[in-house]
């Protein structure tokens, strides 16, 4: 299908309409000029998601992020996309422009993009959407990592369970990681840099991620990520790569050598399975990695 739609976009041309497609990881596979010219764009480069919005909100250029933290903001909106069939949005850009936006999530993950110019629409009309897509956002957002809120990362892994049951296809593997002496680093540290490394953590964490993958805080210092598509393997592999990530940085400025590790538990969704036997699985895997000392991955049986 992606490729399809790939040929499709080829063909486009000088449409009005911005069009782009991105593969599962969250890079640009192709876009039509209209897209480039707005997003800043040279007419071979192929960046992915992330690296493409930095670059422009560092230019002040392309669409305007009003959040105070941008690497929050960033967060926030990658454990939304990619998650669900139909993402609708609006935003302003820097040229004083305004797009309506909608990106398809397709079965393979790949996101098919596509904005108009609104700009005409009437400035109040405009404001009304806008403050329905920011609750829309607040609903499904926690207030301190910026990642997907408990409820919502458990509806998406709830989405997925009904997947498999429906579908013995593609695997799903499901990851609930907690940080190892969190209550140490509150207490030597004080609450308030604990609230920075849970908001560090997060971002270390989600850096490593696809855009496809989500990633949520379900309680205090513990977070669980959903991984479409890989085996117990592949995501085994992913957390090795995210643990060496986090070992290799500081995520207290005022403390640079401190180190912060985590125990996790893994576990794969079965067909006859539910949220709660799922959790409950990864919950006890996460309870072995503790129990062998911790900073470790533990398989469900």
């Amino acid at each position: 299908m992606a490729q399809t739609i790939a040929k499709l976009i080829e063909g486009i041309g000088e449409a009005e309409a911005m069009i782009a497609l991105y593969d599962p990881t969250g890079r640009i596979l192709f876009a039509n000029p209209s897209y480039r010219r707005a997003f800043f764009l040279d007419p071979v480069e192929t960046p992915d998601w992330p690296t493409l919005m930095r670059r422009n909100h560092a230019l002040r250029r392309g669409p305007v992020v009003s959040h105070d933290d941008f690497e929050t903001w960033l967060s926030s909106s990658l454990s939304r996309r990619g998650k669900v069939p139909m993402l609708s949005i609006e935003t302003d850009m820097h040229d004083g422009s305004w797009l309506h936006i909608v990106e398809q999530t397709l079965p393979d993950g790949y996101i098919l993009f596509t904005a108009l110019d609104i700009t005409r629409l009437r400035q109040s009309e405009r404001m009304l959407r806008l403050e329905r897509d920011i609750a829309l956002k607040t609903a499904c957002t926690d207030p301190l990592t910026g990642i997907s809120n408990r409820a919502h990362i458990l509806q998406y892994l709830d989405d997925c369970v009904v997947a498999k049951q429906n579908d013995a296809g593609a695997p799903t593997s499901v990851v609930i990681l907690d940080i190892d002496h969190f209550k140490q680093i509150n207490d030597r540290f004080g609450h308030l840099r604990g609230d920075d490394v849970l908001r560090a953590f997060a971002r270390t964490i989600r850096a490593g991620l696809r855009t496809c993958d989500a990633f949520g805080r379900i309680g205090g210092e513990e977070f669980l990520i959903l991984f479409p598509g890989y085996a117990s393997d592949r995501a085994e592999h992913a957390i090795t790569r995210i643990r060496e990530d986090m070992r290799n940085r500081s995520l207290i400025a005022e403390h640079p050598a401190y180190r912060v590790d985590f125990s996790a538990g893994l576990t794969e969704v079965g067909g006859g399975d539910t949220v709660t036997s799922v959790c409950a699985r990864a919950d006890h895997a996460l309870y072995a990695a503790k129990s062998a000392g911790r900073g470790r991955l533990r398989l469900a049986n």
